[in-house]
């Protein structure tokens, strides 16, 4: 059987128009990011709901310090790591031999930063943004604290960045 020539071109118009359909809509509502600032409001906010005293960074960055806390003798330094995780030797250099070290992602405490999911996530999430979709990267979190302060047995899993 031979189908005709049109047959073929009008199949192919249309799922063009499909495409070039869904790229325009997907694009035309944008969706807003989680900002650097916004998280680092959130984590002080969940953090003081926590009885901690906080004091805030001027900028945000990855690497850098973003919020300080405290309670009695307790302190903590939180900082915002990247998903590859390039700044682990930066961040040990933070605590002394009284502190321990763990990473906060999704809600759960790792002794090391679980690399291959916040990797995974990261390009999961910018997929889905090039597809025009609502989708930001969890953040990634190590935190230096006293071992007595069991920072670590806070409840990192109520923590949301991505709420207004």
């Amino acid at each position: 059987m031979k189908s005709s020539r049109a047959l073929k071109y009008l199949i192919l118009l249309l799922f063009l128009s499909l495409t070039l359909a869904w790229k325009v809509i997907a694009r035309v509502t944008p969706h807003e990011q989680p900002t650097d600032r916004h998280i680092q409001v959130r984590l002080a906010e969940f953090l003081v709901g926590q009885h901690f005293s906080v004091s805030m960074m001027e900028r945000a960055e990855q690497g850098k310090p973003a919020v300080t806390a405290s309670s009695g003798s307790c302190r903590m330094l939180v900082i915002r790591s990247p998903a590859l995780g390039w700044d682990r030797d930066l961040i040990r250099r933070y605590a002394e031999a009284e502190d321990q070290l763990f990473v906060v992602f999704r809600g759960r405490t790792y002794s090391d930063q679980p690399t291959f999911q916040t990797v995974v996530d990261a390009l999961w999430s910018r997929f889905q943004r090039e597809l025009g979709l609502a989708a930001s990267p969890s953040p990634v979190f190590a935190v230096v604290a006293r071992r007595g302060c069991e920072a670590d047995r806070l409840p990192w899993d109520k923590f949301d960045p991505s709420r207004s």
